[in-house]
């Protein structure tokens, strides 16, 4: 029977194990990451549905660990994003400079991941939450970009530190750093201070609005098999983190009669509206795959802020399978930009195109994960989706609806994008001899791929787990669900995943049928029907992904920038403070030093002058 303790310090011994193997050779080191990942999710799986999980200390004194539904939900779904992302470790580890401390790294991280999730101590929260941010911090850099892991480093420290002031005020009043015990005690002033410090701790983790301008320079510059990570499983430690304000805390405020909500959680809500309309019409814009689907999980991320702020059973429920659906999705979407990249050296939407017949098992990985972030049945997408739109609904949100259904729209335009851009379209002569994706890459983007499409048609049973959740978060009931009828009742219907399910199977094979039975076209290649008889002299114009939406982009091209101008300012203005610091304090001229003496001399003289 496996332990808390037993997996956080298996991860640590295997990321030393692993550093020195990599030092020797980067795919044995990077085996080892392989095994040690998919032991930790096997683990987890076998224990931790089952409640199963030994959360005795014996080699770790000071560290407490609890067993929560909670804790072994956002567990589960984090490692096995890990598992799968470990696969591609051999195609590139062997290329970055240090090599050998990015398995370590990758392996630490799992290590402090499990540790904030399973922890029964605020301090120890902090450490694990810390922990993952420096290891992040020096792995984002080995995608040759410091900045991005400087702009990732400054939001994660500003989060965690907020998230320390509130454990500070709250050891305070209650006198303890037990989770439990310190957010059913809170109450007054104090709460109010708690919340907002988790809040902000939660939303830069999350990349929710207004603290997501790291999301696209992380995830876009980050290691190709890093971004998957990021997106699919770090960020999640924000929404517990978010969760825990959310729900455990919810400090008093005047409550809105006419929809049953605290005013405290209609800003959230608000908040995560925000994120999910900015998260929308940024991606729309953008030319990078990689940043474009960061932008995505910003949308996402005010998806589950939304869901947990409105305090409502079918809500929570629409959170949770929210960050299972989100994490396989947009897993699965950088898998493949990675496999991509992996055999075109660019992740550039206008400089790729056509390469849907080389790299056909790709292209449908892709395919299904976008279907899936769109909420387009039959993928885990739509399950959630469906439950969130139920509880803005019913709870009569209408700004905060217009923004989750302008967001469906919106992510349906701009994940096809990339699909138009990378796979659809001429070949480039560049890329005529490229080839599919290893097949141990392969492997687990098919895994992504088959439980993208699991969730969405036979979600019962994972949506069962969820409702053990359910009273760990206090009064709420749990969702209604009939397993054997396979449906899923809402706050203004029913659903019934498995029907719709089998409805787009006909369609499809109907398609189908209809492709092969009736005659054939002559195939025609496509420069001649493209041309129309015109000469083209520059690729750029054969290339449909250049300007993709231009005439939407036209309508707020000087409006979306708002957020990046003012940290873009705050940052000159840090800049040019600490120029005034190092002049002050670090200079060789004559006279700062002979300022300084003077200051000193008549501070100390000054009690006798």
């Amino acid at each position: 029977m496996a332990s808390i303790e037993f997996l956080i310090l298996f991860l640590v011994v295997a990321s030393f194990l692993s550093y020195f193997i990599t030092k020797l050779n980067a795919f044995a080191g990077s085996v080892v990451a392989i095994f040690a990942t998919m032991f930790v999710m096997v683990s987890l799986a076998a224990y931790g549905f089952s409640a199963t999980l030994v959360t005795d200390v014996l080699y770790l004194p000071g560290f407490t660990f609890e067993f929560t539904y909670l804790g072994a939900y956002f567990a589960i779904i984090v490692a096995f994003v890990y598992s799968m992302v470990s696969f591609f470790h051999p195609y590139f580890v062997g290329h970055y400079k240090y090599k050998n401390a990015y398995n370590m790294l990758f392996l630490l991280s799992l290590a402090g991941v499990l540790g904030a999730f399973f922890t029964n101590n605020f301090l120890q929260l902090f450490f694990f939450f810390e922990l993952i941010v420096w290891t992040t911090m020096f792995l984002i850099p080995l995608g040759k970009s410091k900045s991005a892991a400087v702009s990732y480093f400054g939001f994660s420290t500003a989060g965690s530190f907020a998230m320390l002031f509130g454990i500070l005020v709250m050891f305070k009043e209650v006198g303890s750093f037990d989770i439990t015990a310190g957010l059913v005690s809170l109450s007054g002033t104090n709460a109010i201070i708690v919340f907002v410090s988790f809040i902000i701790a939660g939303f830069a983790k999350l990349g929710v609005f207004p603290l997501s301008i790291w999301l696209p320079i992380a995830h876009g510059n980050a290691p190709h098999p890093f971004s998957p990570v990021l997106s699919g499983a770090l960020v999640k430690l924000g929404a517990f983190v978010a969760i825990l304000a959310l729900v455990r805390i919810s400090p008093a405020s005047s409550l809105i009669t006419a929809i049953n909500l605290p005013f405290a959680h209609y800003i959230i809500a608000l908040l995560g509206a925000v994120s999910i309309v900015f998260g929308t019409l940024m991606a729309i814009r953008e030319d990078d795959a990689k940043k474009l689907l960061a932008y995505s999980s910003m949308s996402h991320g005010g998806y589950i802020i939304v869901a947990f702020s409105l305090l409502d059973t079918v809500a929570f429920a629409g959170g949770f399978y929210h960050i299972l659906a989100h994490a396989l999705a947009s897993a699965g979407a950088f898998m493949a930009i990675a496999a991509v990249a992996h055999r075109t050296g660019t992740t550039k939407m206008s400089e790729l195109g056509g390469i849907i017949q080389k790299m056909p098992i790709t292209y449908i990985v892709y395919l299904v994960a976008i279907i899936s972030m769109a909420g387009i049945p039959p993928m885990g997408g739509f399950i959630s989706k469906w439950l969130i739109f139920q509880a803005v609904i019913d709870k009569g949100l209408i700004f905060i609806a217009i923004a989750v259904f302008f967001g469906s729209i919106g992510s349906f335009l701009y994940v096809f994008r990339p699909l138009a851009a990378l796979f659809l379209g001429q070949e480039l002569p560049q890329f005529k001899h490229i080839k599919e994706a290893p097949i141990i890459m392969l492997i687990p983007m098919v895994i992504i791929t088959l439980l993208n499409i699991y969730t969405g048609v036979l979600p019962n049973q994972l949506l069962g787990f969820i409702n053990k959740i359910m009273p760990e978060l206090g009064a709420y009931g749990p969702l209604v669900i009939d397993s054997p009828a396979l449906t899923i009742t809402g706050n203004n219907g029913v659903l019934h995943p498995a029907l719709i399910a089998g409805m787009f199977g006909v369609g499809v094979v109907v398609a189908a049928i209809i492709f092969f039975l009736l005659k054939k076209s002559r195939q025609v290649g496509l420069m001649d029907t493209y041309t129309a008889a015109n000469f083209i002299h520059t690729e750029e114009l054969l290339h449909y992904s250049v300007d993709f939406y231009a005439p939407l982009e036209r309508l707020y091209e000087k409006h979306t920038s708002i957020m990046t101008n003012f940290y873009a300012a705050l940052a000159n203005k840090v800049k040019e403070i600490g120029k005034l610091a190092k002049y002050l304090f670090m200079s060789k001229y004559v006279e700062v030093a002979v300022f300084w003496i003077v200051a000193i001399l008549a501070f100390l003289l000054w009690g006798e002058l």
